[in-house]
């Protein structure tokens, strides 16, 4: 079944369907669902998801449509991998410390967020990834740069596979500077795309990033958030789970296939059996599994391969100020980048957020509370006009702490064109999915569209 052919019947199928409120939030507390709430078929189709993301219980959530009893697996100590959210509703703040931005074209994560019943807000953060002329006293980049960077966006949607694999064996930052950007523009850039992407553009292959630029579904293009934070999206999703199996803290050691039986071994020991499994796992977690049969060598070597930039969300409690509207500004310090949203600004109190890539996350990740504390109000020193505010002034978040993973967005180096293309078949009764995987990644939509791809193929 292809993509569009499943989606219809899924809509079909979903028209039937009575959503339940996301507010009755299920299933974040508990290692396992209780026996209450755990309702199955005897005799049905049962199926296996690794990951307890966005795109494995999107996955969950397809398979359950299609009529499977599902299994979510997750390692970690909270469903919704790389989202989350902080919401304070006494101070009216609302700040989303993972996955925040939705683009105009990203449709299936669109059409996810009607179906739960939620609503997007326009991110007033938006216009600053416009690369346009109306834009030159914010990003810094000249009209007749503009004008370059919009040809080679363009050019790149007519180039075939010889010559993207061409431009695939440079880096972003080369090739920009090899089309007369100058230093400045070339750090602008930098400056701005790092904060998506986890690293600079340096390390980034110019193929990825042309590719990205250009398509309609790109991560590069934000527009919206999820009013209430995307957070509500995972628990909309486990709301629509209930009466599955959603286990938290097992970590799947082993894989083995047998005809049209699949057994997964957890570390605790047990041993769950499905007709399939769906693997919404990093690719360095694919490689830390036992799989019976072995691995075929070309997921072996593209997982070898893949890279993921590092991207570290903290808060500032401060004194709300009519300055902080659509405030966004670069530092040089070990925060790089504040930003106000504008569901983070209270009454009194509005959250400035900052967000740290690179090798400077992980001072954010392994720093003790007061290493963390002097960094931000070194931060804030350079920045300048803030009063900081409530007894606990910052709010440090860790997904490297609540998932294990210490890289939270796909990375594709120069050289490695094409090695997503292997992950779109299926490991016999394993069909993967995932953010690293979708034709255009790093953003919340990109582990929804991987889920479709995967379910059709089931």
């Amino acid at each position: 079944m292809n993509r569009k052919t499943f989606l219809k019947n899924l809509t079909a199928t979903a028209a039937g369907v009575t959503l339940l409120s996301p507010k009755k939030f299920y299933g974040q507390s508990t290692g396992v669902v209780t026996s209450e709430s755990k309702v199955r078929t005897s005799g049905s189709k049962k199926a296996i998801v690794l990951g307890g993301g966005l795109s494995g219980l999107y996955s969950a959530y397809l398979l359950k449509q299609t009529g499977y009893d599902v299994t979510v697996i997750e390692r970690g100590e909270n469903f919704g991998g790389r989202i989350s959210t902080y919401t304070n509703s006494e101070l009216g703040i609302v700040q989303d410390l993972g996955g925040e931005w939705i683009g105009e074209n990203q449709t299936d994560i669109k059409s996810l967020v009607k179906q739960l019943g939620l609503e997007l807000a326009n991110a007033n953060v938006s216009e600053r990834f416009s690369l346009s002329k109306n834009n030159t006293d914010l990003h810094k980049i000249s009209g007749p740069s503009i004008d370059t960077l919009d040809k080679v966006i363009d050019l790149h949607k007519s180039l075939g596979t010889s010559q993207k694999q061409g431009l695939d064996k440079i880096n972003f930052s080369s090739y920009a500077r090899y089309q007369g950007l100058s230093e400045e523009e070339i750090r602008s850039m930098n400056e701005l795309y790092r904060i998506i992407l986890g690293a600079d553009l340096n390390q980034i292959s110019s193929e990825s990033v042309l590719d990205d630029l250009s398509a309609l579904q790109s991560a590069l293009k934000p527009k919206y958030q999820v009013k209430g934070g995307a957070e509500q999206i995972i628990q909309s999703l486990l709301v629509q789970l209930k009466g599955q199996e959603l286990l938290l803290g097992e970590t799947a050691i082993k894989v083995s296939q047998q005809k049209n039986q699949v057994n997964v071994e957890l570390s605790s020991g047990r041993t769950i059996k499905g007709n399939l499994v769906v693997c919404t796992l990093p690719s360095a977690a694919v490689l830390e599994i036992k799989w019976t049969p072995t691995l075929p060598k070309d997921l072996i070597y593209s997982a070898l391969r893949m890279q993921t930039g590092k991207i570290s969300k903290n808060i500032c409690f401060v004194k709300s100020n009519a300055s902080l509207t659509n405030f966004f500004q670069h530092t040089t310090t070990a925060a790089e980048t504040f930003y106000v949203s504008d569901l983070a600004i209270g009454q009194n109190v509005t959250a400035v957020t900052s967000i740290t890539t690179g090798d400077k996350a992980s001072l954010f990740e392994k720093g003790s509370e007061r290493q963390k504390k002097n960094l931000m109000v070194s931060a804030l020193e350079e920045l300048g006009n803030f009063e900081l505010v409530l007894e606990k002034p910052f709010y440090f978040h860790s997904f490297q702490k609540s998932t294990g993973r210490s890289g939270f967005v796909s990375l594709f180096p120069p050289g490695s064109f094409g090695i997503k293309d292997v992950w779109n078949e299926p490991f016999e009764r394993v069909f993967f999915a995932g953010e690293h995987l979708a034709l255009h990644t790093g953003s919340m939509d990109s582990a929804v569209a991987s889920s479709i791809q995967a379910i059709s193929k089931t």
